[in-house]
């Protein structure tokens, strides 16, 4: 993603609120339905002549539910981290 991990953070708390919390290792996002956890990684920025863009790795992990209900809570989170753009 091009995002640092406080972004990434802020855009899920702002969308799910205090179902999410903080691990050692990244987030974990728990619902009623289903439990993810986010294991984050920042990368080194892409350079393209002057522009810096910031790259983060996020594993995905279901720590609790069945697939039906991850797949809709992932479905909610990759919306959640939408960016604008054209």
């Amino acid at each position: 993603m091009n995002s640092t991990p406080a972004e990434f953070s802020r855009a899920l708390r702002l969308a799910f609120g205090e179902a999410l919390s903080e691990t050692p290792e990244g987030l974990l996002l728990s619902t009623a339905d289903s439990a993810l956890h986010f294991a984050l990684q920042s990368d080194p920025p892409r350079k393209i002549g002057a522009l810096h863009i910031n790259s983060l790795r996020v594993e995905i992990s279901v720590r609790q539910g069945d697939e039906s209900a991850a797949q809709k809570l992932l479905a909610r989170v990759d919306h959640a981290t939408l960016r604008g753009g054209g």
